[in-house]
């Protein structure tokens, strides 16, 4: 399409032939960039056009329809023909390099992935792609292109990072399937996917491996310093950490086992309950987390025995960030397990599509990897970043400077059931 000609329709056009108009050019220059380089491919090994040397090795053999395969699309181009003469003196017909790559179907694959990572089905591929790509093609390129995603997640150094924190989770796929996803927290308040490990429940033999495999790859808070866990209440999770790191500091979340104790309670208890645990969960430092859970102690005490023991049973460790004397901001983000619980919404989200999972395959491992990397390109630092560096200190055993007083060493202090019971005889 010539220039004036193409101005003068664009400004006479409505909007939509306007888009028709501007893919006409774009389709244009894309055919005319792809002629060009077999052309250039041509003269290379043929030489200046209408100058054939008789003893050439190639020579031109006129042209004919081609088709060039690119973002999702076929477009036909006209390629030319080049002929090769042999040792035996015979000629036969010689594939361009270029051609080669130009007209391979898998150059869709990127525009295939993105497609069916936005949620298409891959029965939709050949609809959308104009009959370019098959239903089995789609799939091939999507299990190339998740199938290094699992690499692309295992493979990077975890000891470019400085982590303090590690929380651990399951999502349960189906029936015998679980994958366990492990969220760094970083000195900066970034987080981090780690990895991940399917299993057919949340047992020590999965948790395990996942925790083995990322003290391989150099996980671990720096030295002399002490691993913050935030966990729920599952044993195999508990026990793989500690056997991993023996001095880690384990927060269990304090969400998980509000929800666990209103199951015992009677209805007309739920408003006192949930106003005991707000206190807790807002409350500074060791002396005030203490009290409120002292508090929150007695009120379960007075009213249901199993949710009592179900309270003991967790114990200190509802109060491990409070007895590190750091500020109440950072309450929010390792009081609970909410940040590896939205990391877990916004996986199944990505995965909600498949209705039948493989474990005999690498199914559920190429998706599970796929799905973390596009959850964590959404990710924010946790709330309450900016007083990480006290957090750090505590950690590391060194004195802190948020003004909460109280002895920082969590294994200094007496256990909560003890307090408790020294209080109420």
């Amino acid at each position: 399409m010539k220039k004036n000609a193409c101005e003068t329709s664009t400004a006479q056009a409505v909007p939509s032939e306007n888009r028709e108009i501007l893919l006409t050019l774009l389709r244009d220059s894309l055919r005319a960039a792809a002629e060009q380089m077999l052309a250039e491919e041509v003269s290379v090994l043929c030489g200046a056009s209408y100058q054939p040397e008789p003893a050439a090795e190639y020579r031109r053999a006129g042209s004919e329809r081609g088709v060039c395969h690119t973002e999702g699309r076929r477009e036909a181009i006209q390629r030319p023909r080049v002929r090769r003469r042999g040792p035996d003196g015979a000629e036969r017909e010689h594939v361009l390099a270029s051609y080669a790559v130009m007209r391979r179907p898998s150059n869709n694959a990127a525009a295939v992935v993105k497609t069916l990572a936005g949620g298409m089905s891959t029965r939709s591929q050949a609809w959308a792609s104009e009959g370019v790509m098959s239903k089995s093609a789609a799939s091939r390129h999507w299990i190339e292109a998740t199938a290094a995603k699992i690499a692309e997640l295992r493979e990077r150094d975890l000891r470019q990072s400085v982590f303090f924190g590690l929380m651990l989770d399951g999502v349960a796929l189906g029936a015998g399937a679980v994958v366990v996803v492990a969220l760094g927290l970083t000195e900066s308040g970034e987080k981090c996917v780690l990895d991940f490990e399917p299993g057919a429940s949340e047992n020590a033999a999965v948790t395990t491996a996942l925790v083995s495999r990322l003290q391989a790859r150099g996980f671990g808070p720096p030295p002399g310093s002490k691993l913050l866990a935030v966990l729920d209440g599952s044993a195999p999770l508990h026990a793989a950490v500690l056997a991993a790191w023996p001095d880690a500091l384990i927060q269990r979340c304090l969400v998980h086992k509000e929800r666990n104790l209103y199951g015992y309670l009677r209805q007309g208890d739920h408003s006192e309950a949930a106003r005991l645990w707000r206190r807790l969960r807002r409350a500074e430092g060791q002396v005030a987390g203490e009290e409120a859970f002292a508090q929150l102690r007695d009120f379960i005490a007075a009213r249901n025995a199993a949710a009592l023991a179900s309270l003991d049973e967790a114990g200190d460790e509802l109060v491990t960030v409070h007895r590190l004397n750091v500020p109440a901001t950072l309450n929010l983000s390792l009081l609970s397990t909410n940040a590896i619980e939205n990391v877990m919404r916004n996986y199944r989200s990505q995965t909600d599509k498949v209705t039948r999972w493989q474990p005999a395959t690498n199914q559920i491992s190429r998706w599970s990897a796929t799905a973390l990397l596009h959850v964590e390109a959404g990710f924010h630092k946790i709330r309450g970043y900016a007083d990480l560096p006290k957090l750090l200190a505590a950690l590391a055993g060194r004195k802190s400077n948020s003004g909460s007083g109280g002895a920082s060493p969590l294994h200094t202090s007496p256990s909560l059931l003890t307090l408790a019971q020294s209080s109420n005889p």
